[in-house]
């Protein structure tokens, strides 16, 4: 006896769903300047950050082998520093700043036309 197994399969093909399409929104214009702004004023921070820290590092690791007149020098480069330093300071880390774009300001009240008797 002879035993025959008939097996049925069904293969189903896959397809892939359809490709969805995503549509970024475009950004204003005025979203884009603030954004090339803020980029622009980090660079300059942190190249200011570098060049002070280049500064104060010449200052402390050169010892008695720098002239007095280059330490004075020194001096007042750190001196001249501090007021950028405290610019960038403001703008990262004070609340607001100018990523809050410009926003309209409200219009001043408008004064009452005086009545004529």
């Amino acid at each position: 006896m002879s035993e025959e197994i008939i097996e049925k399969r069904t293969i189903v093909k896959d397809e892939p769903p359809p490709k969805q399409v995503v549509i970024r929104q475009r950004r204003s214009t005025q979203d884009a300047i603030i954004i090339a702004r803020f980029w622009a004023r980090f660079f300059v921070a942190a190249f200011a950050l570098t060049i002070f820290a280049g500064v104060v590092y010449i200052m402390l690791m050169t010892g008695d082998e720098l002239p007095t007149s280059s330490k004075d020098l020194l001096n007042i480069l750190i001196g001249s520093f501090i007021p950028i330093l405290t610019g960038i300071s403001k703008f990262f880390f004070e609340s607001g700043g100018d990523l809050d774009g410009n926003a309209p300001h409200p219009e001043p009240p408008k004064p009452e036309p005086e009545e004529t008797k």
